[in-house]
């Protein structure tokens, strides 16, 4: 019996979850279809300033719009790990991912301690700071 209520209540869950990341996802889209029309830069009766503030519209347009595919691509891996019922599980090391960090990031796949060090090795792999350096050691 109490094995059924979690599982009734872990399904809940899940659909309120799946629904809210959905809603988000359909949002994105939406805004995505919304500015898919950049206006191009015209040259034909503009001066130099009108063609540069045109220019600059566009490639802040064409930012926008990478980061949004970039958001409904996390958000559509989010809901993959909702239907996988791994949703809430860090990806790489297995603990659940805590309901505050889900709530501040809801397409996070890792916890807060396999983000920060996959963070550190990104940058230490861009030749930023290092474990070393970070700690206030300098390497020889």
């Amino acid at each position: 019996m109490a094995d059924e209520v979690i599982e009734i209540t872990r399904a809940r869950k899940n659909e309120r979850t799946r629904l809210l990341l959905t809603a988000e996802l359909k949002g994105i889209t939406a805004r995505l279809h919304a500015e898919a029309e950049v206006p191009m830069a015209g040259v034909v009766g503009g001066d130099f300033l009108d063609v540069a503030q045109s220019v600059e519209h566009q490639e802040q347009a064409r930012l926008s719009a990478s980061r949004l595919m970039e958001r409904a691509r996390r958000l559509r891996v989010a809901l993959t790990r909702v239907a996988d019922g791994e949703y809430g599980i860090c990806s790489e090391c297995g603990a659940a991912i805590p309901s505050k960090r889900l709530l501040a990031v809801p397409d996070a796949t890792t916890c807060v301690a396999c983000q920060s060090r996959l963070e550190r090795i990104t940058a230490s792999a861009r030749g930023g700071w290092n474990d070393a350096e970070h700690s206030g050691k300098m390497s020889a």
